[in-house]
């Protein structure tokens, strides 16, 4: 399978499933993989940005 059709099946995927797009940025946090665009660029460090918080919240 080209890198093309898995990028068709994921967005594919995603449009029938919205909770798709943020269970994929959480991967890419996570296991620190690049994504391909921008947008799950920003959204990955967004949610590392938000832990970082929640766990300085937490802690004092």
């Amino acid at each position: 399978m080209s890198e093309k059709q898995r990028d068709e099946l994921k967005y594919k995927e995603q449009r029938n499933n919205p909770g798709g797009a943020l269970n994929n940025a959480w991967s890419q946090a996570h296991t620190g993989s690049p994504g391909r665009g921008c947008l799950l660029n920003s959204v990955s460090l967004a949610i590392v940005v938000v832990l970082l918080l929640i766990v300085r919240a937490c802690t004092n």
